[in-house]
């Protein structure tokens, strides 16, 4: 998995644009084969994930994006120094995802999609909400949390081919409400709970494919019976959660399916 350890924190800001990398703003020409940001697969792979996620929903024209690249201030660097978040509006839900994760690495000879997947979380709670009020959300605060450990980890692609879904704790944001929190402090939640309607993959190119990756929370019995059985809990947690009705999404006040 690489880079090991769980990050935290984040700014928020907006910018409708790319940012060229340290790099790229070098006097020095590209070497021949390097990836620059005039490739126009960045613009395709853009398009490609905005085709899909309006199919599940209408996507705001407005990103949740940085003043300053959070790279430039010691946090995990996507593959450009863009990061940015999609706000897609499913009927009465939300769905903040990344946008970025999966671009090529400016600057490098790699033909990979970046860390090979985007990452989301879908909200009920926030259905209809402001821009200002997304971005300063909670839950907001979780998937960029969630972000930023897919890019200091190098991706997530092994855990989710061996494991299909797996678990994480992650740090609680300072606005949790509280009966989430564990008691060291942390949220639990299963990573790639897949269910209709809600898209799993993106194809980029014909033999290029990215993953769509859905963090759903879990509470605190839930996370620690999780910890204690392992890939069948997970399993059976996520079948309990789609039985309920709740499927892949947080609900902010939804109870708990082991009560």
């Amino acid at each position: 998995m690489g880079r090991k350890g769980l990050l935290g924190g984040g700014l928020g800001g907006l910018l409708g644009r790319l940012f060229r990398s340290g790099k790229a703003l070098d006097s020095e020409p590209p070497k021949p084969g390097m990836i620059t940001l005039d490739d126009p697969r960045y613009e395709r792979f853009f398009n490609a994930r905005l085709q899909v996620w309006s199919g599940a929903g209408a996507v705001d024209d407005d990103v949740i994006a940085y003043l300053v690249s959070p790279e430039f201030l010691g946090s995990p660097a996507w593959p450009t120094s863009r990061q940015a978040f999609r706000v897609v509006r499913p009927e009465r839900s939300l769905i903040i995802a990344s946008d970025g994760l999966s671009d090529l690495f400016v600057d490098s000879d790699s033909q990979e999609p970046g860390f090979g997947c985007e990452v989301f979380i879908e909200c009920p709670d926030l259905a209809g909400a402001a821009f200002e009020d997304i971005r300063g959300s909670w839950q907001f605060d979780l998937i960029e949390t969630l972000a930023r450990n897919v890019a200091n980890f190098g991706g997530i692609q092994a855990p989710t081919r061996q494991y299909g879904i797996f678990s994480m704790e992650l740090p609680a944001p300072a606005s949790m409400p509280a009966h989430w929190l564990t008691q060291r402090g942390t949220v639990g939640a299963l990573i790639n709970v897949t269910v209709p309607g809600r898209p799993s993959y993106c194809q980029f190119d014909q033999d290029v494919e990215i993953r769509l990756v859905a963090l759903t929370i879990l509470l605190p019995d839930e996370t620690e019976y999780v910890v204690a059985g392992g890939a069948e809990t997970r399993a059976e947690i996520a079948q309990r959660l789609v039985s309920a009705g709740t499927g892949l999404a947080s609900p902010a006040n939804r109870r708990s399916v082991l009560a």
